[in-house]
């Protein structure tokens, strides 16, 4: 695979679908268009345009300096994603036990504050009916 072609995440040849639905079609995806990926096809390019001796672009967003600042941009935004992706799994872990898994969770909370209103409501009453109408169930319940 050519560098541009794993940089744009395209095949050189496409296989033609066939009509026959005996044969099962393998295609494995080849598309390397992973941020990681990415970056190292970009590296990959900028290499090859550093040992090719005639490269020499006018247009300043052709330059090899500036692809390199390119790269080491999307290296910094792709670690930026990646801590950023601890914090957000450790707060979706914090959210999730405290509403689902912990012995005072906030939806069994909720249910037996429904249940004791339905206690001491009467069931034809309009505060009744609004409260019965409000479902909490823990995730993963039908």
């Amino acid at each position: 695979m050519t560098i541009a072609r794993k940089l744009k995440g395209i095949r050189k040849v496409n296989n033609a679908p066939t009509t026959d639905t005996t044969t099962e079609q393998t295609q494995h995806s080849t598309s390397q268009m992973s941020y990681d990926q990415r970056t190292n096809n970009y590296e990959l390019l900028i290499s090859q345009l550093q040992n090719t001796p005639n490269y020499n672009p006018n247009e300043t967003e052709y330059q090899i300096a500036t692809l390199q600042a390119e790269k080491a941009q999307m290296l910094q935004a792709t670690q930026g994603v990646a801590n950023t992706f601890v914090l957000l799994n450790n707060a979706r872990s914090i959210r999730t036990n405290s509403m689902y898994l912990s012995d005072d969770n906030l939806v069994d909370t909720f249910n037996k504050a429904k249940d004791y209103l339905f206690t001491i409501l009467d069931s034809n009453s309009v505060q009744y009916k609004a409260i019965a109408k409000i479902k909490f169930k823990k995730v993963g319940q039908a």
